[in-house]
């Protein structure tokens, strides 16, 4: 039944009609519910806006909706008369806001509605999550040749924790590392399931209480910055820009389950407290000072016992500094103090001498002037650092720090454009108490470096243009090191090294190559060993044939003379490798070869001819890619082969194939779950 020519203009009617039963933009008005006092959405929820009004088609057009002062807009969906939108990701625990806003065709905006919203766990927890990835290994050699170890089959695991928990006052966080071998002597702990790692963290805004493994203070000359296990509490006080610190921890590494927090044993726990305070003169000054205090006893096997009846000795100690580190002219310059002493017994607790004190200082200031106003500003640094440790300092905190040494540094580094240099100047000595049965060495040692990096395109139809985007480097080093006095039971030192090394790359889309020249000298003064000449030049290409298969080739000349003989060393090592992804994020491939040519036949001290051929090749199936609480499966068949021939000598020393099966399982886990 075709329409009546009346009832043609009512239907072209129907828009105007509804354009006019909507109300203009200033009476719009969206209700979002989940704004109310002491309602809260879960980290995965929809957001929704419900009108009060239909809206046509073009009026919705004119609505932007912001989700943290960022346009949502093209990310919504319109249910009915019902706004939503669906967060690609969770959403971050704490406050968040919704502005909608209107723009109109003739330039009017307008706020339809702002609204504030929480996003929390629950009424009493505002978050929880637990995040892990845990990998399985499994390899089984399916064939050999000639091959001592190691064992045909081996299984290793690794999986890492990570949790937290935060109410209104108070969180929690905990971290844990799970190791797994199939062999206890394999494993870090020497047992075959253990946890490596694990830390145990409550805090409020002005507290925090951790246990487990944990850096206990920064680098300095009583603490090593390292982790250990132990207990810790710090206390903030804002109002003093203060923080206090109290610790208890292990005086050696411990990193299994059984060695708890690492308190238990008196011999070999370290206690002590740290103090920092902020201070700020002006708006471009601040001044920091801290003072550390540690005491304590470190155990351990004494070196000198048999190791069929070792001897534990027990070194106990105390150490304290005092630190000075200042930032001034708008953070520009840094200047930074430390003193600090300690009494330590060197031999052990049970064993006649008694511990001695001494002590120990640096200082270091930096300077990083404002760069200049032109169009390629010039970006300096420049620096001196000065370092003394005694004779007999030694803190049970930091027992690798070197003693008895007095080092100066200068340092100077800079980038102006597409150029950057640095270059530096050390000194150092040794014997600072002038121990005659000791000798007293000087060490001198200067480096530089002056790079070109060219981030613009060449010019086409330049020769740039054809070898590629370039990047230059060259690099001289030159050390001294020599005895200013020798006991007579000691050899004399006077050795100088030296060298030089220039390398230069290029870089096209599909391919980039560099080389590499360098010169290496030695000269002993004494006598004692023959002065060298070793030089060397190497070439590496990457090349793409594809976005699905990648080619590396390299070819690496050295040579070292004697200078007094001209007796040479040669060695030439050519690689070829190359990848292929068959089918993409499913199979791909790989194979390395290698040839080294080794000739040392008139080499005075040890006559060596050999000729070493290495091949490699991997098959990788990604059986299924793992994804957020579903784990992943992959296979890799691989193959390598080593065969070493002594061609001086006339015997084949090595000949040895084998080819393995892997499986890898890894299982990435989250909760909550986050929205795919």
């Amino acid at each position: 039944m075709k329409p009546t020519a009346c009832a043609l203009p009512m239907l072209c009617l129907i828009p105007a009609l509804t354009a006019l039963a909507s109300p203009p933009p200033q009476h719009w008005s969206a209700e979002f519910s989940e704004s109310a006092p002491g309602s809260f959405l879960p980290a995965n929820a929809d957001l929704k806006l419900t009108f009060s009004s239909p809206l046509t088609t073009d009026q919705r057009t004119q609505l932007h909706l912001e989700l943290d002062d960022i346009d949502i807009s093209d990310m919504v969906q319109w249910r009915n008369d019902d706004l939503l939108y669906r967060p690609v990701r969770k959403l971050d625990t704490g406050e968040h806001h919704l502005r909608l806003m209107y723009y109109g065709q003739d330039g009017t905006v307008r706020e339809i509605g702002y609204w504030h919203f929480e996003v929390r766990h629950s009424s009493s927890l505002k978050s929880v999550s637990l995040e892990g990835n845990t990998e399985l290994t499994v390899n089984q050699r399916l064939a050999e040749h000639n091959m001592g170890g190691p064992e045909a089959f081996n299984a290793s695991g690794f999986s890492q924790w990570y949790s937290e928990l935060e109410t209104d006052h108070l969180r929690f966080e905990g971290q844990a590392d799970l190791e797994y071998v199939n062999r206890a002597s394999q494993g870090t702990t020497g047992r075959r399931l253990d946890m490596t790692r694990m830390t145990i963290l409550a805090e409020t805004d002005s507290t925090s209480v951790t246990a487990g493994d944990q850096s206990m203070g920064e680098s300095s000359l009583v603490m090593d910055g390292y982790q250990q296990r132990g207990m810790a509490g710090d206390i903030r006080l804002d109002r003093m820009q203060s923080d206090l610190k109290l610790f208890s921890m292990k005086g050696t590494r411990a990193l299994g389950l059984r060695d708890g927090i690492g308190l238990e044993d008196a011999d070999n726990r370290i206690t002590g407290g740290r103090w920092q305070s902020r201070w700020e003169p002006g708006e471009s000054t601040e001044i920091q000072f801290s003072a550390t205090y540690l005491s304590g006893r470190v155990s351990g096997t004494n070196a000198s016992s048999w190791p069929a009846n070792p001897a534990n000795s027990v070194h106990d100690g105390y150490a304290w500094n005092a630190v000075m580190d200042g930032f001034f002219m708008d953070r520009s310059l840094r200047m930074r103090l430390e003193h600090a002493n300690s009494h330590y017994d060197f031999d052990g607790r049970d064993f006649g001498f008694e511990a001695v004190s001494d002590s120990a200082w640096s200082g270091l200031v930096t300077l990083d002037p404002k760069p200049s106003e032109a169009d390629t500003p010039v970006y300096w640094r420049l620096g001196a650092e000065a370092q003394q440790v005694g004779a007999f300092y030694r803190s049970i905190a930091h027992r690798t720090l070197p003693n008895d040494l007095y080092m100066r540094r200068l340092f100077v580094s800079g980038e102006h454009d597409k150029w950057f240099w640095d270059t530096s100047y050390t000194l150092e000595e040794n014997n600072l108490d002038r121990n005659a049965s000791y000798p007293t060495t000087e060490t001198k040692r200067w480096q530089a470096q002056l790079g070109f990096s060219d981030y613009e395109e060449p010019e086409p139809g330049s020769l740039l243009a054809h070898l590629g985007q370039p990047s230059y480097t060259l690099s001289l080093n030159r050390t001294r090191r020599q005895h200013l006095s020798t006991p007579s039971s000691y050899f004399p030192e006077d050795l100088t090294t030296e060298g030089v090394q220039v390398s230069a790359s290029f870089q096209k889309p599909r391919w980039n190559w560099s080389v590499e020249a360098g010169i290496d000298r030695l000269t002993d003064h004494t006598g004692w060993q023959p002065d060298t000449h070793l030089q060397h030049l190497g070439w590496q290409l990457g090349l793409e044939l594809s976005d699905r298969y990648y080619i590396t080739a390299g070819i690496q000349d050295t040579r070292t003379r004697y200078r007094a003989g001209g007796e040479s060393i040669d060695q030439q090592l050519y690689s070829l490798g190359a990848t292929a992804d068959l089918i993409p994020d499913r199979l791909s491939a790989r194979i390395d070869l290698s040839l080294d040519h080794y000739n040392a036949q008139d080499d005075p001290f040890f006559a060596q001819r050999e000729v070493n051929r290495y091949a490699s090749g991997q098959l990788n199936w990604t059986i299924r890619e793992p994804d957020t609480n579903r784990s992943g499966l992959a296979l890799t068949l691989s193959y390598s082969g080593n065969r070493l021939q002594d061609r001086l000598w006339g015997n084949n020393p090595l000949n040895e194939e084998q080819i393995w099966l892997e499986v890898q399982t890894t299982l990435p886990t989250t909760y909550p779950s986050a929205r795919p």
